[in-house]
């Protein structure tokens, strides 16, 4: 899935919220560090939702041809 594809988007800030995620069919479409206000590190796991009428099946999604 591309970005531009995502018409819903969400962040996650632990795995078990964004493994939750990817069972209800969103797809993980980055990973990156955030500063919690204590100074320590995470990371964060960028989500996104294709519009579900837009037409897209699992093969547009997953970027298969």
């Amino acid at each position: 899935m591309h970005l531009s594809d995502a018409s819903h988007v969400m962040e996650a800030l632990s795995t078990n919220d964004a493994n939750a995620k990817l069972q209800e069919g969103w797809k993980l479409l980055a990973v990156v560090v955030t500063t919690h206000p204590n100074g320590q590190l995470h990371p964060c796991y960028v989500l996104g939702k294709p519009d579900e009428h837009n037409g897209f099946t699992d093969s547009d999604t997953t970027g298969s041809t």
